[in-house]
């Protein structure tokens, strides 16, 4: 047996099937001549080769693991089709056949998309070949040799691709079995699958409203899209007032709902304060926050310490910290948001301070005599362009919205950087639970209820990686004192 270190990154292939399809007799008289036709063209020596792909290592697989993507070549046969008849998750199938982006041949040789594997996630590929003009037998006799082995390739990071030794399939596969029969007709005309069936049992239909998180907002965005491609007739309106503010308006929808049940979710880094009675809350995510600065501030990390002597107007400019001669702004968030409690909890240790000294940060034009400049602000886009307008600013957003600000800079805190691994993020101090609030516990089979399950499916999970948040899907992997069920 394979020994393979715990934790390593790995997909596991397997060729469950390679065998000749094109069938003619060697009796010239036999009343049974078959030929294989596609779209009315007749396929010589054609063949088809059926592999399966899993993520069978100890970790996720995300887009930018992937050095090389995967491969698929044969020598002397050129690929005529391919099809994606089995995908775990079913979007899977939706990321490898997507127009522009998806499966692509030329010649013998086929490439596969860089799409995310979780652990376990797997997929099927059918291809359909036909043999070169120059590799085909000189008598045609159709014996099933084939010109050239299915030779698969890539590389990645971290990790390997291996042949499986695992066998999932039958050792003697057979077209006479109903279900390659129904792939092979799918190769031979079928459309590609496009991942947007919609499965009754997965979906509901109706409008749902999500509001509250900022930070939480681009990702819930990106899974309420590809929640409405899933299910037709769903329509999920992504906003963000807030934590607090939005907990206040599922309250409020709560009450004035007829049957106490609103189509409605708060999405909140923060949990229900107790004035709250009614929310049912059920954690989402791990949101993982950084520190920024101006990109002219000349400071890459700062210890605690210094963090909090910054906010209690000990250190008033940049240089105290090792950084450029420039004057240090606070940009902090207002009370209502959950970025700013948790940073007050697991970082400063107590309250920002409370004296708003600027309407902008550019200077202390709201109270000359106060100790700090600092402003607030009510999002984290309006965050990071003050942090990114004001030489010497500093303030603290979600690491993945930071990322892509062209002037606002993330730093470490403690000699450490934001981890999307557990072990990293439980070794950076900054973080926050993400929750999903219901008013009461959503009835079964409402949008509210299979809203929050869809949550939990490799596709959110995925979108939650590309923002560089942790599902809380994933609790075998989690502190069960962070996401708990």
């Amino acid at each position: 047996m394979e020994r393979f270190p715990p934790g390593r990154k790995r997909i596991g292939y397997r060729v469950q099937m390679d065998t000749a399809i094109g069938m003619k007799t060697r009796d010239a008289h036999s009343l049974v001549q078959l030929r294989l036709l596609r779209r009315d063209q007749e396929i010589t020596d054609a063949t088809l080769a059926l592999l399966r792909f899993e993520n069978d290592g100890g970790k996720d697989i995300v887009r930018q693991d992937y050095q090389e993507p995967l491969t698929v070549e044969s020598t002397g046969r050129t690929v005529t089709r391919v099809e994606v008849p089995d995908a775990n998750p079913p979007d899977l199938a939706g990321m490898l056949t997507r127009n522009g982006g998806g499966l692509r041949h030329s010649g013998g040789r086929l490439v596969v998309p860089k799409v995310p594997l979780n652990k376990r996630n797997h997929f099927k590929l059918p291809v359909l070949l036909s043999a070169d003009e120059g590799s085909r037998s000189g008598d045609g006799d159709g014996d099933g040799r084939r010109p050239g082995e299915v030779v698969v390739g890539g590389f990645v990071s971290g990790g390997r691709i291996r042949r499986s030794t695992q066998r999932w399939g039958p050792h003697k596969p057979s077209l006479a079995l109903g279900g390659v029969c129904i792939t092979l007709v799918g190769l031979l005309g079928g459309p590609l699958l496009n991942g947007q069936t919609v499965v009754d049992a997965e979906c509901a239909t109706g409008r749902l409203t999500v509001d509250g998180s900022t930070a939480f907002a681009p990702p819930m965005r990106e899974i309420a899209d590809r929640y409405e491609a899933r299910c037709r007739g769903a329509q999920i309106d992504v906003a963000e007032s807030g934590s607090l503010p939005g907990l206040g308006w599922l309250d409020k929808a709560g009450k004035s709902a007829p049957d106490g049940g609103p189509a409605f979710l708060a999405a909140s880094d923060v949990a229900a304060p107790p004035i709250y009675r009614k929310p049912a809350g059920r954690h989402a995510g791990v949101v993982l926050l950084g520190l920024m600065v101006h990109e002219r501030t000349g400071v890459d990390n700062l210890i605690t310490e210094q963090l909090r002597g910054v906010y209690d107007g000990r250190y008033t400019d940049s240089k105290q910290l090792g950084g450029d001669d420039l004057p240090v702004s606070i940009v902090g968030r207002d009370a209502a948001s959950g970025t700013r409690r948790a940073f007050e909890t697991s970082v400063v240790g107590g309250s920002e301070p409370g004296t708003v000294s600027s309407y902008d940060c550019s200077g202390k034009d709201r109270d000359a005599t106060a100790r700090v400049t600092r402003c607030e602000v009510n999002s984290t886009g309006s965050l990071l362009d003050a942090v990114g307008r004001v030489p010497g600013a500093i303030g603290c957003a979600e690491v993945y919205a930071a990322a892509e600000h062209p002037r606002a800079t993330g730093i470490r805190l403690n000699g450490r950087e934001p981890d999307i691994e557990w072990s990293g993020q439980r070794n950076h101090p900054f973080w926050t639970v993400e929750y999903l609030y219901t008013y009461g516990q959503p009835e079964d089979g409402s949008p509210a209820a299979k809203f929050r399950a869809f949550m939990d499916s490799g596709t959110a999970k995925n979108i939650l990686r590309k923002y560089r948040d942790v599902p809380c899907a994933d609790r075998p992997a989690a502190p069960g004192s962070v996401c708990r069920p």
